[in-house]
């Protein structure tokens, strides 16, 4: 019978193994692969979930392609807001219907090709039309749009003339005032008269530009320039 003896109990249509010569219990010895197969089991199928886990995006990949991508497509396109969720990308056009189906594929293409070789090159991009003209009026949008004109301006200028210096603009406008506030990353030595004042004078030569933008022709227009900490150097 080879090594061992084993007798087979019938027993309520169950089986029971035996095992007499060597004193082995054949059940404990099933029981024990058994556990260590569901506990490798368990062990591969955590380590796949731990895999999954450390392919996600991280905060700062989300951040940087989400910065990216408004850099991108905010000086050429309407968009409204830019969303990432479970491996989706969403973004949403302002505007017309008319306006949405012309470029809501462009739109598409661009951002697919710029999520390429990158941890989202899986996600899915939807393009949808924004539902915020249905909320606010015409007024608003057109204002919003000539406010992101004269940002887009003032930003390409800076950029260009005073590269890696700029933080932040901030424009505030009232029914008689634009407000524009530029914080740069310049350091308190610097002094009021001299690159605060070159700046201030280079922003009006390029919002002049803008002949067609109503806030600029009928706001009075007050630029103020800050150092990094904040202190006024125009």
């Amino acid at each position: 019978m080879g090594l061992f003896n084993i007798h087979i109990i019938i027993f309520q249509e169950k089986f029971t193994y035996t095992a007499i010569q060597g004193g082995i219990n054949i059940r404990k010895v099933i029981f024990i692969l058994f556990s260590l197969f569901i506990v490798g089991s368990i062990f591969v199928f955590t380590n796949q979930l731990n895999a999954k886990e450390n392919t996600r995006p991280s905060d700062k990949e989300i951040v940087n392609i989400l910065e990216k991508l408004k850099e991108k497509t905010s000086k050429k396109y309407k968009i409204g807001t830019y969303k990432i969720s479970l491996n989706e990308i969403k973004i949403e056009v302002v505007g017309s219907q008319e306006y949405y189906d012309s470029v809501k594929d462009e739109v598409k293409e661009f951002v697919e090709n710029t999520i390429k070789s990158t941890p989202f090159e899986k996600y899915v991009v939807k393009v949808t039309k924004s539902e915020i003209s249905k909320l606010v009026s015409k007024e608003v949008i057109e204002e919003h749009h000539l406010m992101q004109e004269i940002s887009t301006t003032i930003e390409d200028a800076l950029s260009k003339f005073y590269p890696k210096q700029m933080d932040q603009i901030n424009l505030e406008n009232t029914p008689t005032e634009l407000n524009i506030g530029i914080k740069t990353l310049l350091s308190r030595k610097q002094k009021k008269s001299t690159m605060g004042k070159e700046m201030e004078k280079k922003i009006f030569l390029e919002l002049d530009k803008l002949h067609s933008n109503k806030l600029i022709k009928e706001r009075n227009i007050q630029i103020t320039i800050y150092n990094k900490s904040g202190e006024k150097i125009n």
